[in-house]
């Protein structure tokens, strides 16, 4: 039933981008005229897609066992992906940018922030890197993460307590730290100040410079300070207790091979896939059966 369903969501949207590429003013073709594609129906198209992220397999293998070239399957691939994310999870392809509408009451307490947008009410923040093969040598440097000792591509995604995704980042090279890249995104901005934003310990630092942020980050030990006390260790436990629900998204997102294995395509190709990923477990959470 899921299936069906995003095969009928991303009809019109394949319609229409199928429409305007046909439709550019350098085609030599009219509109209607050039080879048709092998795989004729939606439902094979999409298939083809959710295998590729599902299992990661190579092109070659993918065009076997769909009856195509695997060249072929990687351009269609190519021209579907925009309109996947979109079909998914509308609201996840919108830019989040949270701004209160002119003439509206300015939300100042967290029983109305709850009324006006459940959803930002706590929310959780962390960041995952995956492995990618080896860049060339002029590059390779900033791509080398120091904590997992091999070359890695980074992302940051922001859940509610649903499990649902609501923010995601942009990729970057391994190197740079969880804390950067949350500064980079504004992500602290992107939420509701009266909003319980729960990060881990790499977001040490996070309090002071965000004052008006309601950032919660759990006590850590510094270099020969004192250990921690009875009531900072429980606050640490109940914090873990809540945060643990962003380590169960990123592995239902990592049960797709292809944020999982080493990415072996085009660095510039990796967002775009991740945020389908994402837009896909926020389709299959809203539609899950009761």
């Amino acid at each position: 039933e899921q299936f069906k369903m995003l095969s009928e969501r991303l009809r019109p949207l394949w319609e229409e981008a199928e429409k305007q590429r046909l439709s550019r003013p350098e085609r030599k073709h009219a509109v209607g005229g050039g080879r048709r594609y092998i795989l004729s129906g939606i439902e094979d198209k999409l298939l083809s897609i959710l295998v590729f992220y599902r299992f990661y397999l190579a092109d070659e293998m993918l065009g076997w066992i769909f009856g195509l070239d695997g060249s072929n399957l990687c351009r269609l691939r190519t021209k579907m992906e925009p309109a996947l994310e979109k079909a998914a999870d509308p609201m996840l392809a919108i830019p989040l940018r949270l701004k209160i509408p002119k003439g509206a009451k300015k939300i100042s307490t967290i029983e109305e922030l709850l009324r006006v947008c459940p959803d930002f009410a706590e929310v959780l923040t962390d960041a995952t890197e995956q492995p990618r093969q080896r860049p060339n040598n002029r590059t390779q440097r900033k791509w080398y993460s120091g904590k997992k000792k091999r070359h890695t591509v980074k992302t940051q995604i922001t859940v509610n307590r649903n499990g649902r995704v609501l923010d995601v980042s942009r990729s970057y090279p391994g190197r740079i730290h969880d804390y950067e890249i949350f500064k980079r995104e504004a992500s602290a901005k992107k939420m509701p100040a009266a909003a319980n934003h729960y990060v881990d310990k790499g977001y040490d630092g996070a309090q002071k410079d965000y004052p008006g942020a309601h950032m919660i980050v759990p006590f850590k030990r510094r270099p020969n300070h004192r250990a921690l006390v009875l009531a900072e260790k429980r606050f640490n436990k109940k914090h873990s207790r809540i945060r643990i629900l962003i380590e169960h998204v990123l592995s239902r997102m990592k049960k797709y091979q292809i944020l999982y294995q080493v990415y072996r395509h085009r660095i510039g190709n990796y967002s775009q896939r991740f945020r389908n990923v994402a837009a896909l477990i926020n389709f299959r959470l809203a539609t899950a059966a009761p």
